[in-house]
Formats: C-alpha cells, sequence, structure tokens
C-alpha cells in the first residue's frame, strides 16, 4: 500500500496555526499603538495651531479665548461645529475629538478632547505652553501608556 505524501499532517498544520498565532500576538498590539499615536498625532497639530491662533487673539485683546469662543480665533479646522448648549458650544468636532479653547476654567490655551468627551482621554496645551495628555476612566492601556509618554517627554 502506498502513501500520499502530498498532503499535510495535522502535526504541521498545527505548526503553522501556532506560528500564525504567535506572529499575530506580537503584531497586533504593536498595529493598534500605532494606530492610537497616529490619532493623537491629529489632536497635537490641531491643538498647536489652536495654541497659536490662541496666541495671536491674546496680542489683539488682550486676554485668551475663553472656552467657547473659538469661532473667534483666525484658524479653520476642518469638522463641524458642536453647537451644544451649555458650556459645550462653539466646539470643533472632527471624527476623533472635539476641540475648544480655555476650558472650562480657562487655563488651557487648546484642548482636544477624544470624542465622546471625558470618557478615554483629552490633549491639551496649558497656559505655559506645555503639551500635556490626561486620561479618563474608560482609556485603554494604549491611551494611558501614549498619555504618560506625552506627559513626561512632551511627544510620542
Amino acid at each position: 500500500m502506498k502513501l500520499n505524501k502530498k498532503a499535510f499532517t495535522l502535526i504541521e498544520l498545527l505548526v503553522v496555526v501556532l506560528i500564525i498565532g504567535i506572529l499575530a500576538a506580537i503584531a497586533v498590539p504593536k498595529y493598534q499603538t500605532a494606530v492610537e499615536k497616529s490619532i493623537m498625532q491629529e489632536a497635537i497639530l490641531n491643538c498647536k495651531t489652536i495654541a497659536q491662533a490662541n496666541d495671536r487673539f491674546f496680542l489683539a485683546n488682550g486676554r485668551y479665548a475663553n472656552y467657547y469662543e473659538i469661532n473667534k480665533l483666525d484658524i479653520s479646522i476642518p469638522g463641524t461645529v458642536y453647537a451644544e448648549t451649555g458650556s459645550f458650544r462653539n466646539r470643533i468636532q472632527t471624527k476623533n475629538f472635539i476641540y475648544s479653547t480655555g476650558g472650562t476654567d480657562n487655563t488651557h490655551k487648546a484642548l482636544a478632547y477624544k470624542s465622546p468627551i471625558r470618557t478615554t482621554y483629552a490633549i491639551y496645551i496649558d497656559e505655559n505652553n506645555n503639551l500635556m495628555c490626561k486620561t479618563y476612566t474608560q482609556a485603554t492601556a494604549t491611551q494611558t501608556k501614549l498619555c504618560n509618554q506625552l506627559n513626561t517627554e512632551g511627544h510620542l
């Protein structure tokens, strides 16, 4: 009786599946970190733009823009106006973030909340031009790690 040597054995298939599983276990967290880093870069760039416009607003008006006055800055961030009533009025919303000036206590030149607001993290530039990140209760381990890196190193 002649054996067919063209087929894979069960052991060979299991080894291949194991190798693919190990590669996926290494690659997926790296991919998630890269994706979150690129999302955070959007907020960092837009916050820097808002902070610079807020500095120009200060030179023209003697004060920084309040948390509801982002529409008075000489910038254009692609997005829609997030026009809720109360403290969230006149903010700009993109796919990933909601941008404003001032914060509720007017201590931030620029502020970007990861959408939805106050669930994962916020990136802001404070009155001393420090780029900072604050995490909230639903932040993932990746988001927390990147926020800590931004707070300690000042960049991603």
